[in-house]
């Protein structure tokens, strides 16, 4: 029973076999020594622990040979080392009820993927930057460029630009997560004096922190307690139930029904593709093996999940941080953006890229079924459904009902309800207010909600305040137009290399730091060109598409994890899997995105921008700007008096 590194090293010279199989036999018990660790820690206070054994001992891959099951775990006389077995000593301690621990069961497991995946998401540029590499790059972002910033005397725009490259060393090395480089960006900002000389430093950082939270930030907040009344209601495995018991899992018709219906439930889900795979994974374990599926199978629908995700996130403009980001941005350019307009543009675009991503993965990753004839599969998949832990009570229908009436009001009749309530920002923090004042989600809900993401807005705050007053947004639109290719191009032909370029950024640097980063911008020259409105949406829409990397988006790393978690090498999702089912999909999204939704978007905006295109607008200029203009206007106005 030793693991392969315990034996002697002669041992494992001669017997190399022993060596392998003692390592294998020393995995599985770990395995199953994690398991019961993960649902204690997710059990209630009032049961006592299983095991002294962290979750983390435990080989997150669980793997052992290229296609079969794992090894039985050796037993061991007077103790009961299966899972099932120590599950029952712990419903016997506690009185708890099976489904209790099943669920508790199914929430450790779900945080062990969640945080998988945040460790994998953070270092996917090259498994992680070394410690010297980092600490090189915090000097540069500290010490080099502040001083280049002031000895040099650099305009306010340069030294924006300075904050910007700052933000990608930062990201593209991994030197910290995403949230925390936001919030570096008024330190920055303050450190290298972005708003000139004619501001003192006090003025410079008072301005940047006060622009971190603003009615967006709290429309964000409010989105995540909507996303958690539904999560708390069990809708993701209840979805899954549904399509099991009408659909063969490795038939075309489940993963199409599996996609479309992902994609709308992922866009009130901010963890849409975390609750659909917590819910499909037990069924791909067991599919794989009694023979209901194959691992062409298991790889198509993970892929699915992720896809459908990523698309789901672009429906609606409280779907996404990045969709919420780009609202605000047009506000502060005093330009607004109706639901009808939004939903008209990105529902039939995201829904067509659904239909031919199906069509994708139905080709590459075909498969003939996994041996068994209809009938066999049907009986075993029906073995295999999902039991409904959550039993949806009075005050579960009440709270759905308040989590609909929000989303309505903050989208559809937001401007219906301005009189009543005031910005929409009001109303998610009455929803906020309501569904934990009133006991429904407790303190600890409160606590695990997605805070980061609340710190990725107020960083996108900021940086889109100072691409404004420092200029960076008129100086970059005005050059880009006047480029020789922009004069002579129509708008349609600039929005196909704009959906390019924003494709390629996506997948390579991820959609949040994109979303940080070139939004601003974006929405500067969508000014500038002026089609600031369907410049925007058109974009936005795009940064999800960027799909073809496994580390392009929380998502994917996500489906990756959970194929690594199935015990099989061959379902494993690999790099080149990623690309061969999302490159396709990449470059379908960007000509959908310029035909289907650039045709919707004339009905709404004008069939082509109005304008000259070399004309600065005043809502693109400064407040700064701005005043002084209007102040040279009442001096004009004003008569010279007689000497």
């Amino acid at each position: 029973g030793l693991a392969g590194d315990q034996l002697p090293a002669k041992s494992r010279t001669r017997f190399p076999g022993v060596g392998r199989s003692c390592a294998r036999r020393g995995a599985a018990r770990e395995r199953e020594r994690a398991v019961p660790n993960m649902a204690s820690q997710a059990l209630p206070s009032k049961t006592s622990s299983i095991g002294d054994v962290e979750a983390g001992a435990a080989s997150p891959q669980g793997h052992v040979t290229d296609d079969e099951p794992p090894l039985p775990t050796p037993k061991r006389k007077g103790k009961k080392t299966t899972a099932r077995g120590l599950q029952a000593v712990e419903r016997s301690k506690s009185g708890l009820s099976d489904s209790d621990v099943d669920q508790a069961v199914s929430a450790g497991v779900r945080q062990h993927s969640f945080l998988r995946a945040e460790s994998e998401l953070s270092e996917h540029a090259g498994g992680g930057s070394g410690l010297l590499t980092k600490a090189l790059i915090m000097c540069i972002v500290l010490i080099v460029f502040p001083l280049t910033c002031r000895l040099y005397g650099l305009t306010s725009a340069k030294r924006c630009t300075c904050v910007i490259v700052a933000m990608l060393l930062i990201n593209l090395w991994e030197v910290m997560q995403l949230y925390c480089t936001a919030l570096l960006i008024p330190v920055l900002g303050t450190l290298y004096g972005v708003l000139g000389e004619s501001r003192s430093i006090v003025e410079t950082s008072t301005l940047l922190v006060r622009n971190i939270f603003n009615n967006t930030s709290f429309m964000v907040l409010g989105a995540l307690v909507i996303n958690g009344i539904f999560t708390k209601c069990g809708l993701d495995r209840r979805f899954m139930a549904l399509l099991l018991r009408n659909f063969l899992v490795s038939g075309s018709t489940f993963l199409l029904m599996m996609m479309l219906g992902g994609c709308l439930m992922c866009s009130v889900l901010y963890s849409g593709s975390l609750v659909l795979l917590a819910a499909l994974q037990p069924v791909l374990r067991d599919g794989l093996r009694g023979g209901v599926i194959t691992p062409y199978d298991c790889k198509r629908i993970l892929l699915g999940v992720a896809f459908c995700s990523n698309a789901g996130s672009a429906l609606l403009p409280i779907s996404s941080p990045v969709n919420l980001i780009t609202v605000s941005l047009l506000g502060d350019f005093e330009y607004s953006i109706s639901l009808d307009a939004w939903v008209s543009i990105a529902l039939p675009t995201m829904m067509t890229l659904m239909t031919i991503a199906w069509a994708c993965l139905q080709l590459v990753f075909y498969s003939s079924g996994g041996g068994l004839s209809r009938e066999e599969a049907w009986e075993k998949q029906l073995r295999m459904l999902p039991r409904d832990h959550v039993e949806l009570t009075e005050w579960h229908l009440i709270f759905m009902g308040v989590g609909l009436l929000a989303v309505l009001g903050i989208t559809i009749y937001a401007t219906q309800l301005e009189p009543i309530i005031g910005h929409s920002a009001c109303l998610s923090l009455g929803v906020v207010v309501i569904v934990f004042g009133s006991g429904f989600m407790t303190k600890e809900e409160f606590n695990s909600l997605d805070w980061d993401i609340l710190a990725l807005v107020g960083g996108t705050n900021v940086m889109a305040f100072l691409v404004r007053e420092t200029g960076l947004g008129m100086e970059l639109s005005d050059s880009f137009i006047r480029m020789e290719f922009v004069e002579s191009t129509p708008y349609q032909l600039l929005l196909i290399v704009a959906a390019t370029m924003t494709v390629c950024l996506s997948a390579l640097l991820g959609h949040s730091i994109t979303g940080v980063l070139l939004m601003p911008l974006v929405v500067a020259v969508g000014i500038k060109l002026q089609a600031a409105e369907e410049t925007a949406i058109l974009l936005a829409i795009a940064i999800p598409c960027g799909m073809h990397f496994a580390h392009s988006s929380f998502d994917n790393v996500l489906s990756q994890n959970s194929s690594k978690s199935l015990g099989r090498r061959s379902a494993e999702l690999k790099a080149k899997d990623f690309r061969a089912g999302g490159l396709p999909v990449s470059l379908t999204a960007v000509a959908l995105v310029s035909t289907i939704g650039y045709r919707i978007s004339t009905v709404f905006f004008g069939k082509d921008p109005q304008g000259s295109r070399y004309d600065t607008p005043d809502k693109l200029m400064p407040r700064v700007a701005k005043e002084n203009a209007r102040a040279a206007m009442m001096l004009q106005a004003v008569p010279a008096l007689p000497s």
